[in-house]
């Protein structure tokens, strides 16, 4: 197993953790936002983040195409998630 895959797993078990656990926070007029979600999808990205450099150091300067089709579907998951739990309700 590749070491930078580890980084590439914890930031998804990050971003899949949101959807079990939340922190509310009142905003004022009703409104709130997840402020849980926001503080892991943070270090989700993060951990996304020194994978990908990491995979680029390992090969030469390019991430294999794996790595890169997951790297950026979890990136989408993440941005799809902070966007959620921003979003005043």
């Amino acid at each position: 197993m590749p070491p930078f895959l580890l980084q590439l797993l914890i930031a998804l078990a990050l971003a899949g953790l949101t959807f079990l656990v939340s922190y509310p926070l009142a905003l004022g007029d009703g409104r709130r936002v997840d402020v849980l979600d926001a503080f892991l999808l943070v270090f989700a990205l993060v951990n996304l983040r020194l994978g990908w450099a990491a995979a680029n150091g390992a090969n030469g300067g390019r991430a294999p195409a794996w790595f890169v089709a997951l790297g950026l579907g979890t990136a989408a998951l993440i941005t799809w998630a902070m966007i959620h739990a921003l979003t005043p309700r």
